[in-house]
């Protein structure tokens, strides 16, 4: 697993850590999973692995509450497990792509996805006494267009069964003027966006790949579309996890 694969899926608004449990070994825990301490590591990590000897073939991983948030664990083979903290801003298509491409690269080369997790976690540990600045890239991580869109659709297409493609079509497009308006220039480049009566997004301008304030700006439209779709559906945040886990 690559370093940026890990530094763009910590990226994502609503993640707020991911843990690499060994059913043997140290496990690795980073963000919010770093407050846990040696007792209570070993204790979840008892009990997960307890939990999924009894995992019914084929359900691909469970979830369950811990303090203020929604914890995802995802079984790597016999010995690993993928553990990931999420609060309510996640916004649940953007989140599954990049879970689901990071777990394909640990999958599929396991030492070096345990060398990266214990590249960031040791990195961590040590900033917690450092007197200087972390040793991070001052750039932040950078999300690739084309992997943004793909999730726009998949929400556009989610969401038209609950509203039909006219009012999220016009959703979509109130929300982008709201963004607009609000930030100015700085979020002017939305308009790139085509969006087709048919309910489709396609982005018409000449970006590959967005950095943190570009992703900021992404994520304040997908959310003021939320906002719109609530005021009809009070618990539609639910109905779209709900149907995002049939899938």
């Amino acid at each position: 697993m690559e370093k940026e694969t890990l530094e763009s899926f910590l990226s994502i608004r609503g993640v707020m850590g991911v843990a690499l449990l060994s059913r043997a070994g140290r496990p690795f825990l980073y963000r919010s999973f770093q407050d846990l301490d040696s007792r209570q590591q070993q204790a979840l990590t008892e009990g997960l692995f307890q939990v999924l000897e009894t995992m019914p073939p084929g359900l691909d991983y469970f979830d369950f509450q811990f303090a203020e948030q929604r914890v995802f664990v995802y079984p790597l083979g016999p010995e690993w497990a993928l553990l990931v903290a999420v609060n309510d801003e996640l916004v649940m298509p953007v989140y599954t792509l990049a879970v689901n491409r990071l777990r394909a690269e640990l999958q599929q080369d396991t030492p070096k996805g345990l060398a990266t997790f214990r590249l960031f976690t040791s990195q961590a540990e040590a900033g917690r006494n450092a007197t200087q600045p972390s040793s991070a890239p001052a750039m932040g991580p950078r999300m690739e267009m084309d992997v943004f869109v793909q999730s726009l659709n998949r929400l556009c297409q989610m969401t038209t069964g609950y509203l039909g493609k006219a009012v999220i079509v016009n959703y979509w497009k109130a929300a982008r003027q709201e963004v607009v308006e609000r930030q100015g220039s700085q979020a002017e480049w939305l308009n790139q966006f085509e969006i087709e009566r048919s309910g489709q997004i396609h982005y018409r301008g000449s970006l590959k790949e967005l950095d943190e304030s570009q992703q900021k700006v992404l994520r304040d439209w997908v959310l003021a579309f939320f906002r719109r779709c609530e005021e009809v559906i009070h618990d539609f945040r639910n109905l779209i996890k709900s149907s995002e886990l049939r899938l």
